[in-house]
């Protein structure tokens, strides 16, 4: 399986026209409230990158579901300003993001806001972006708002995650970065599967940090599959176990396929566990026949 986990993990990244379409999103999104809120011109230092856009593992094909997480610098003056309010100050900020961005993002485009983040879910279907307002404090991290329960203000520290994989990521040789876009392969193909992003690059960190520590190989990636699907079987939350235990048995029929010298099988497995990504292979190779030849064939008896 060494040539189809390498064109699977290639088939799934993102094209660079898409990596563009992200790009080109986020930052009119955060240009539009730079300039609302700031008197300098936007050059992208009052927006921070996380979650999957900042990794790299975010994964094709695109679905209307697939979200750009992008945080942005307000100013202390603003910050200030809506923690003081005695009645749920953060779900007015998020009213106050919403209605600067409606002036830019209009007609077919839907905002709305959610929690901490206001949403804008743009018409091609592709590439919504989810912005996080946030004060950024001396150390580094963050104060976010929480509109639920009444309205809060929480810490929050997306560089601690991203430190995390950047280091697990290179110590694995990229092996990190390509498991967790596998897995979230897993999860678009898996209906009813709720598995969120942030909770699986954490499980994929702790898992290599166990298992392949220094990285693997593509003809061993079958192997490194087969071992997570074990290991989520064993740490994951009661919702998820059935659907880790069906892949750990597809992984575990399809490892065994492959080892019997039978590939055409192991792909229609691994298919059955990733989708239609994975590549098939359409027959397995031609036994040898185990055939004698006599260049001086024996006379019969009597002759």
């Amino acid at each position: 399986m060494k040539e189809e986990f390498s064109k699977f993990a290639n088939n799934i990244r993102l094209t660079p026209s898409q990596k563009d379409d992200a790009k080109t999103k986020y930052n009119g999104v955060c240009k539009k409230l730079h300039t609302s809120y700031y008197d300098t011109s936007y050059d992208g230092s009052t927006k921070f990158l996380f979650g999957s856009y900042k990794t790299k593992t975010n994964v094709r094909p695109i679905t209307e579901n697939q979200d750009v997480d992008v945080l942005f610098k307000i100013p202390k003056t603003t910050y200030e300003k809506f923690k003081a309010y005695s009645s749920n100050g953060p779900s007015a900020l998020l009213q106050e993001v919403k209605k600067i961005l409606s002036e830019k993002y209009t007609t077919t485009d839907n905002i709305k806001t959610w929690g901490k983040v206001v949403k804008i879910t743009f018409a091609d279907k592709t590439h919504n972006v989810e912005v996080l307002p946030a004060f950024e404090k001396e150390d580094g991290t963050f104060k976010i708002p929480n509109s639920e329960n009444g309205g809060s203000w929480e810490n929050f520290n997306p560089r601690g995650q991203i430190d995390r994989f950047n280091s697990s990521n290179t110590v694995t040789d990229g092996l990190t970065a390509d498991l967790t876009r596998m897995i979230k392969t897993w999860v678009d193909n898996t209906s009813t599967c709720n598995y969120k992003s942030y909770k699986l690059l954490e499980d994929v960190i702790a898992f290599l940090n166990s298992n392949f520590k220094s990285g693997a190989t593509y003809s061993e990636y079958s192997s490194v599959v087969k071992s997570f699907f074990k290991y989520l079987s064993n740490h994951c939350s009661e919702g998820l176990k059935n659907h880790a235990k069906t892949a750990f048995d597809r992984a575990v029929k399809a490892y065994d396929f492959e080892k019997e010298d039978k590939p055409k099988e192991a792909s229609e497995t691994w298919r059955k566990v990733f989708g239609s990504e994975f590549p098939l292979i359409s027959s397995n190779p031609a036994k040898e026949q185990n055939t004698r030849v006599f260049t001086n064939p024996s006379l019969p008896y009597g002759y």
